[in-house]
């Protein structure tokens, strides 16, 4: 009997995997951008806005529910679903184990469509980690990263990078450091005094405004693809805040970290069209702004998502958070987090 038609019942397991906020070093991580800029460095962080997966068992066939129970596709088995529409990268997922009957998946996003905080790369992470649960399976960190942005970059006809999956398989604060033929991850645990250090001071800040990481990536890569010499030597100004800004993380010096966003959020935003917003670039000018943040930038490729920052001063939020609302902006709560949490017939555990 095929493996697809055995009437095994699926355990019931949910994952929930973090989202991040990239401090300095993004589209470093894009295969072969980092080749071509030595000393390649991405460094993010972990937050306490997740993706998650749960698996259920139903009676027949399979099942893939989004968004509460709004959508929902049914299929013969777990290898049946469309890879196109709403469903098409967790059905290009699920194609990379046996196929199963008698399943149902259910997703949820806590961040808002194109936040730039690695939703998607977060959620297809916890739907492979959720079906190698459901089928026993171990896999290391770095194979996971790996295949999960292998399967994105398919699904998506475009050059993706991994620093959205490390994060959401790793947890805390990542120093991703990309080499010819290995990628080396150092990380900071949430409850240091490190750790604590960057939750006091950061923030986030919703723009109203969706991005579109494919295309301003697209822009930016091209480029240095093609050899322009003012981009590379732009990317290598960016891997340059990168590696500053994890030596001062892993000091635990906050102003120097401010001050090494700051700067790549400066290059960033000249080395293609779309990155920054008009109401980004006003917010960032304004004398009250500057008083009070050390450093800030969009996530992700940016174009729009959230602003990250840190404040010179922890008591400086509520000030700052008022400023924020009267420029059009929503702040939001910015907590660390250890890493994916997987809940599995009773047993509850964090898995780095």
């Amino acid at each position: 009997m095929p493996d697809a038609e055995r009437p095994e019942r699926a355990p019931r397991i949910d994952v929930a995997a973090p989202n991040r906020v990239d401090l300095a070093g993004g589209t470093l991580d894009i295969f072969p951008v980092y080749l071509l800029v030595p000393g390649s460095m991405t460094v993010n962080a972990a937050i306490g806005v997740t993706s998650v997966v749960s698996i259920r068992p139903v009676r027949r066939g399979a099942r893939l529910v989004s968004d509460r129970g709004v959508r929902s596709v049914s299929a013969r088995d777990t290898h049946s679903f469309p890879t196109g529409g709403p469903f098409g990268l967790v059905a290009a997922a699920l194609r990379r184990f046996p196929p199963r009957t008698g399943v149902e998946l259910r997703f949820r996003n806590e961040a808002p469509v194109g936040s730039g905080l690695g939703a998607s790369s977060a959620l297809l992470v916890a739907t492979m980690m959720a079906m190698a649960r459901c089928l026993g399976k171990r896999v290391g960190w770095r194979e996971t990263a790996r295949e999960a942005t292998e399967v994105e970059a398919a699904h998506l006809h475009a050059l993706t990078g991994s620093q959205d999956h490390i994060a959401a398989l790793r947890g805390g604060i990542q120093g991703i450091r990309y080499e010819p033929g290995r990628v080396e991850a150092a990380r900071i645990a949430p409850g240091t005094p490190r750790g604590r250090a960057l939750e006091a001071h950061g923030f986030l800040a919703a723009t109203g405004r969706s991005h579109f990481s494919a295309g301003v990536n697209w822009r930016m890569v091209r480029r240095a693809l093609d050899g322009d010499p003012g981009v590379l030597r732009k990317f290598r100004g960016i891997a340059g805040t990168a590696r500053d800004a994890w030596d001062a993380l892993s000091a635990g010096e906050i102003d120097r970290v401010g001050r090494a966003l700051g700067r790549e959020w400066a290059i960033r935003r000249t080395i293609a069209p779309g990155v920054s917003t008009r109401a980004v670039d006003e917010l960032f000018s304004t004398a009250a702004f500057r008083r009070r943040v050390l450093g800030a930038k969009l996530c992700g490729a940016a174009g729009g998502g959230m602003v990250f920052g840190l404040l010179r001063d922890p008591d400086m939020r509520a000030p700052l958070e008022s400023l924020l609302r009267r420029s059009g902006f929503v702040p939001r709560p910015f907590l660390l987090s250890r890493g994916p949490r997987i809940r599995a017939a009773g047993e509850e555990g964090d898995v780095r």
